[in-house]
C-alpha cells in the first residue's frame, strides 16, 4: 500500500508514519522544506520526502504523479485552536485553499486514491453541551480555527458527492503525544514542570482557564484509527476519533505536577485565556468502535511519556 501523508512532519503525521511502517506501507511525505529537519529527528530518512507547500498546486501535481498513492492522509494544516485568532488570513489560506488544493490534485492526478483529510472536533462549537456530540450532532464553529475545519469537512463531502472522490472524514479530538509544540494546555503544562523539574524556571506554573474539559486521545492510538478507517471506513461518512472520556483540565494539570513530582504556584496567565472557550468537549466513538477499533493507551500514561519527553527536549 503507498501512502501520502500531508504535514508528515507534524505530531500526528509522524506518528502515523511510524504506524504506517508496521503496516509493511510504502511512505510519502509532504511537508515544507524548512521543517524537513523533523525527518531525521523522528527516523523517517528512509521515507521519500516531497518538499513543498500545499498551496502551491503545480507542487502537489508533481508529487501526486510521481508517487501515485492509494491513500492520501491530509494533516498539513495550521493546527492550534488558540493560534488561529493571532493568525487567522494563514488559518484560512492553508486550511480552506490549501485543502481544496489537495483534494483537486488527487482527483485529476491520483483518481483512485482514499483521501482521509484531518477534520476536527473543532468544528463542534457551539454544538457542544456536557452530553457526547456524536457524528450526527450540528457543526457550530466559534474559533478560526473550527471554521476552517468545518470548511474543510464540507468540501471533502462535496468532492465525494459531485466527483466520486473516494473520501472518509475523521473528525479528529484532541490528539496528544510526545515530540508536539508547547501550543496546547498539556503541552504548555508538561513543558513547564519539566523545566521546574530542571531548575530553568522558577516553581510557579503559568495557566489559563483550568475549568474546561476536554477529550483527550493519545496519538497513538489515534495512528490507529486513521488506519482502521484506511480499511474499514465508508466512502462519505464521518467518524468521531475520540476516546469518549473528558478530563477536567484542573485534574489533568494536579496528575501532570504528581507525574513532575515538585511542589509549585499555580498562577493564571490572562494571555493564556482564549476569546470563546467550550466548557466541555466530549465525544461518542461508537461508530468507530463497530469498525473493530479502540483505544489502548491509559490517560496517565500518555502524559508520563509527554512529561519524560519534555525532560529529554529540555536537557539537549
Amino acid at each position: 500500500m503507498k501512502v501520502l501523508i500531508t504535514g508528515i512532519t507534524g505530531m500526528i503525521g509522524s506518528h502515523l508514519a511510524d504506524y504506517l511502517k508496521t503496516q509493511n506501507c510504502e511512505i510519502a511525505g509532504i511537508s515544507r522544506a524548512t521543517t524537513a529537519y523533523r525527518m531525521q529527528s523522528h527516523n523517517q530518512q528512509d521515507y521519500k520526502h516531497y518538499a513543498g507547500d500545499i498551496l502551491d498546486v503545480n507542487f502537489l501535481k508533481k508529487a501526486m504523479l510521481d508517487f501515485k498513492p492509494d491513500i492520501v492522509y491530509h494533516l498539513a494544516a495550521q493546527a492550534y485552536n488558540g493560534q488561529s485568532y493571532e493568525a487567522e488570513q494563514t488559518t484560512y489560506a492553508l486550511n480552506i485553499t490549501g485543502s481544496w488544493n489537495v483534494y483537486n490534485a488527487v482527483r485529476d492526478y491520483a483518481k483512485d486514491a482514499r483521501v482521509i483529510p484531518a477534520c476536527s472536533s473543532a468544528a463542534y462549537g457551539a454544538a457542544l453541551t456536557d452530553d457526547p456530540v456524536n457524528e450526527e450532532s450540528p457543526l457550530k464553529p466559534v474559533t478560526p480555527y473550527g471554521v476552517t475545519k468545518a470548511a474543510m469537512e464540507m468540501m471533502g463531502r462535496q468532492f465525494h458527492l459531485n466527483y466520486g472522490l473516494d473520501v472518509v472524514l475523521p473528525r479528529l479530538f484532541i490528539h496528544v503525544g510526545p515530540n508536539h509544540p508547547p501550543l496546547t494546555a498539556i503541552q504548555n503544562f508538561a513543558r513547564q514542570l519539566a523545566a521546574i523539574k530542571l531548575g530553568q524556571q522558577n516553581p510557579v506554573i503559568h495557566v489559563g482557564n483550568l475549568n474546561t474539559s476536554r477529550d483527550f486521545i493519545d496519538v497513538r492510538d489515534g495512528a490507529t484509527a486513521l488506519w482502521t478507517l484506511a480499511n474499514k471506513g465508508v466512502s462519505g461518512e464521518v467518524y468521531n476519533i475520540c476516546r469518549g472520556y473528558a478530563w477536567k483540565i484542573s485534574d489533568m494539570l494536579d496528575l501532570l505536577i504528581k507525574i513532575a513530582d515538585v511542589k509549585v504556584t499555580v498562577e493564571r496567565d490572562p494571555q493564556l485565556v482564549r476569546p470563546t472557550d467550550e466548557k466541555t468537549l466530549l465525544g461518542d466513538n461508537s461508530k468507530l468502535r463497530a469498525l473493530g477499533w479502540e483505544p489502548v493507551i491509559p490517560f496517565e500514561q500518555t502524559l508520563k511519556d509527554i512529561f519524560a519527553n519534555w525532560m529529554e527536549r529540555l536537557k539537549a
